[in-house]
């Protein structure tokens, strides 16, 4: 039951982009789907509440590269991965999808496309792997509140329909 920690990194790194899916001043993913990721720049400490204990100092470095948007993130100091999104479609609720990808500093091989639905102040990362010859589930939940902190939440199913949350925490913006 012990999450990759190549997902885990990629998906806590991710974990603090809700913060700007409510700043609608500045970017509205109606206006142009990349306007939320972009706003990801900065540094954020993030602490873990539920499950392993642990605290990082998060900084990302983000850009549009033409189709596809990347952020470089920086884990207490040291360059940990590199997150590939990509927009695939416009929910009628009015939300984006996003297939996302990560690769990580150390150049082992990247993962496959994963998921991100946007829908207003809930942001949903969902991954599958396999443990012990059987599908699992994965999704990490982040909902923020205010302009500068998230709660994140990486959960797991064996059937995709009951979640159990394995590990969750805060994030706060600091610059």
């Amino acid at each position: 039951m012990r999450l990759n920690i190549k997902v885990a990194t990629v998906f806590i790194f991710v974990g603090a982009l809700p913060v700007f899916g409510g700043m609608q001043r500045k970017a509205s993913v109606a206006d142009d789907p990349y306007a939320p990721l972009a706003l990801y720049e900065g540094k954020w400490d993030s602490t873990t509440t539920i499950g392993e204990k642990e605290s990082l100092g998060i900084e990302n470095h983000c850009t549009r590269t033409g189709l596809f948007f990347v952020c470089e993130q920086m884990l207490n100091g040291k360059t940990g991965s590199l997150a590939v999104f990509l927009p695939v479609a416009k929910m009628a609720s009015g939300g984006e999808e996003y297939k996302i990808t990560g690769l990580s500093a150390d150049g082992s091989a990247p993962g496959g496309w994963n998921m991100l639905t946007i829908e207003g102040d809930r942001w949903v990362y969902s991954w599958e792997n396999t443990d012990e010859g059987k599908k699992v589930f994965w999704r990490n939940v982040n909902q923020f509140s205010g302009a500068n902190k998230i709660h994140f939440e990486i959960q797991r199913s064996d059937e995709g329909v009951t979640w159990k949350t394995v590990k969750g925490g805060d994030e706060v913006r600091v610059k």
